[in-house]
């Protein structure tokens, strides 16, 4: 998308600038003139001839558009880079509609015919809002496709660019320029988190209010943030992502220059429908989600609260600084042991705790942090203050600016905990970016965010699509196919033989006999497998009471008895895949077997699998230490099950007509694997 005219525009017009101070025109009117905005500034109102003193016109086409407002002949780049191109540049002039739902759609198309390329609908009234609102922004959408039009929302704040001096939202922000960007889904989470960076002391580079995503998107905003050097960290707060092959190609390059930090909404069932009902826009959510964001590269945040304890995230703590071991300094029992408690459940290792006990005064503390500190094996050190009779809380955050001054390849966290008698305390460390939190237990969750992205940097690989067509779509999901199938791709499986009466003796026994076809995807469910079935005696009196059950279902061709040799001495898992409509072939391995939705033991992956990837899920497995001999037991071939693994991924690579396929169980003996039931949907 060619956004520099959108976020750099030579003049804004306000469709929908009002007099009232109370209306949203006239507030968005406001913070364009006190954000210091360079260019020209257009109110557009029917009847007002003046608003805010400046000159209010009737309609975008009576505006002065000629010469100095269209860049001809030019195209500037997302980068600021010009380069000629023989055609002409879109407008340099933003829009920004302000007005009820069913009148923006006559202003976007007035837009196009005077080749204004870039909106901002600040509306709202459009597929949030019923069938009727998502037939306007059907609409809407085919009107910016046809024209080649750049329009953020409807149904959103709006965005700041502090750089440019342009604040055109409805939302307060300070006029420091700064190093974050925050591109929010949710205009009240949007707004929230303004508010905390302004008291935390962090400035702002760009707030972009997403809206319901009509034509520009999250990946459209991070093309063009991504090129921008005075940005270091990017957050997110996201209900929906459209393009998640696209979004996981563009960050896991990205978060090698910058880390990438998303509060993912709507995981929940309550929350996706709340979702549906504030946005309309769930697409690619929970385990798909959740594969997609880990596989970008993009930290994922679990709360709003975690957004407003990202103080550790500058750009100076990027850095790998040796191990990730958390060093700690006290002067209370308490605290410190709550933040124990914290690092282990974030898998992180409290390296060392220092009680300088509760009458240590400021100089014991700065005695206590220097020694510390210069330890060569000090990498990571958090201070933790309660107010108590000895205590100097400003002389103390004295001492740790400047031990983060004199140690400045190292990070240094503070929490002080406590209220009003620490007050100015915090602000002396939020004013010299000493990470400050109001709790230990914050502190520890922000620096595993921390070390998780320091340790990513190194090792994320660009996604790459790896689904591609190389064989002709199957069409046939009958029960011996689907086993052939998966031979193909070297996974091993049970011999399968359809069940005939007068082939008893033949079979391999123990024997298990199944009920498969269209009819029986869950056979366990409808009693459809008999295991442990000794002779031929066993088999039939199980296939007749099997055919007396099913009558109808076995008069289907597709539906029949089958027979299988009982496997011995394994472990059941579960292999499969479902192809998400945004993150592809999103890739499952966990315990197998008839309580698998019980246990929930399972891990989830895209589909660009490598075996080092595959051993590792299988490692985070609740079952893996049986899996790998715990106790003295036998040790399963953990490598056969990974290769089963990866060989699946490439199917499902390579057959986008299957939108489903379960191996369960997959036997996992002490030496090789053989799939032993399938279900596959097209």
């Amino acid at each position: 998308m060619f956004l520099n005219h959108f976020f750099r525009p030579k003049a804004v017009a306000i469709v929908g600038a009002s007099n009232d101070s109370a209306k949203i025109g006239r507030q968005v009117l406001d913070n364009i003139i006190k954000g210091g905005f360079k260019g020209k500034v257009y109110p557009i109102n029917l009847k007002e001839k003046k608003i805010a003193g400046l000159k209010a016109y009737a309609s975008l086409a009576d505006l002065p558009l000629a010469g100095r407002l269209i860049a001809a002949d030019r195209r500037i780049d997302s980068a600021g880079r010009g380069a000629s191109t023989g055609q002409t540049a879109p407008s340099s002039l933003l829009v920004l509609i302000v007005i009820p739902a069913p009148f923006v759609l006559d202003e976007v198309k007035k837009c196009a015919a005077l080749g204004i390329k870039n909106i901002i609908i600040i509306s709202a009234g459009f597929r949030e809002d019923g069938q009727t609102g998502k037939k306007r922004e059907e609409e809407l959408v085919k009107i910016a496709a046809e024209n080649k039009l750049n329009i953020l929302g409807p149904n959103c704040l709006g965005f700041i660019n502090s750089h440019y001096n342009l604040n055109a939202s409805f939302g307060q922000a300070k006029r420091e320029k700064g190093n974050i960007a925050l591109l929010s889904q949710s205009g009240a989470v949007g707004s929230a988190a303004l508010d905390w960076i302004k008291d935390k002391s962090f400035n702002l580079g760009y707030f972009v209010s997403l809206g319901n995503k009509a034509v520009l998107d999250e990946n459209d905003f991070l093309k063009y943030i991504a090129q921008d050097k005075n940005i270091d960290l990017i957050i997110l707060y996201l209900e929906g992502i459209k393009q998640g092959k696209e979004f996981m190609a563009l960050v896991s390059r990205l978060v090698k220059r910058k880390p990438i930090l998303v509060l993912p909404a709507g995981s929940s069932k309550a929350g996706r429908q709340m979702v549906r009902s504030h946005s309309g826009a769930l697409t690619g959510f929970s385990g798909a989600f959740h594969a997609g964001l880990k596989r970008s590269g993009a930290i994922e945040l679990d709360s709003l609260e975690e957004i407003f304890n990202l103080s550790l995230f500058r750009s100076e703590d990027w850095q790998s600084r040796g191990n990730s071991d958390l060093y700690l300094i006290t002067n209370a029992g308490g605290p410190a042991v709550l933040t124990a408690d914290e690092a282990g459940r974030q898998g992180l290792t409290l390296a060392g705790t220092q009680d300088i006990l509760g009458d240590a005064p400021a100089a014991r503390y700065q005695q206590a942090i220097n020694k510390t500190l210069a330890r060569s094996e000090v990498n990571n050190l958090l201070v933790l203050l309660t107010p108590q009779t000895s205590t100097e809380p400003l002389k103390t955050a004295e001492a740790i600016v400047a031990a983060a001054r004199r140690f400045k390849n190292k990070t240094i966290m503070a929490s002080f905990i406590g209220g009003q008698t620490l007050q100015s305390a915090k602000e002396l460390l939020n004013k010299n970016h000493i990470p400050s939190f109001d709790y230990p237990e914050e502190a520890v969750g922000s620096f595993k965010h921390l070390s998780s992205y320091r340790a990513l940097r190194s090792n994320i690989k660009p996604y790459n699509n790896p689904e591609k067509i190389k064989f002709k779509p199957i069409i046939n999901t009958d029960y011996a196919f689907s086993f052939q199938l998966l031979k193909k791709y070297g996974i091993p499986v049970v011999k399968v033989r359809q069940y005939e009466e007068s082939e008893l003796n033949s079979y391999d026994y123990p024997a298990v006999l199944k009920i498969v076809g269209p009819d029986f995807l869950h056979k366990s469910d409808k009693g459809g497998v008999v295991i442990n079935l000794k002779n031929p005696v066993d088999l039939r009196r199980a296939a007749l009471k099997l055919k007396a059950a099913n009558l109808r279902a076995l008069k289907k061709e597709n539906n029949y008895l089958i027979v299988q040799p009982q496997a011995v001495d394994f472990q059941e898992i579960i292999l499969g895949f479902k192809r998400d409509a945004s993150f592809g072939p999103i890739m499952m391995i966990g315990q197998g077997g008839i309580y698998t939705e019980i246990f929930k033991d399972f891990c989830l992956a895209v589909s660009d699998l490598s075996i080092a990837e595959a051993h590792k899920l299988i490692r985070s497995l609740k079952i893996f230490p049986i899996l790998n001999g715990a106790r003295g037991q036998k040790k399963y071939d953990l490598e056969a099950l990974a290769r089963s693994f990866i060989n699946l991924a490439r199917l499902a690579n390579e057959h986008p007509e299957i939108s489903e396929l379960d191996i369960n169980p997959l036997f996992v003996k002490e030496k090789g694997i053989i799939a032993g039931d399938v279900r596959i949907i097209l």
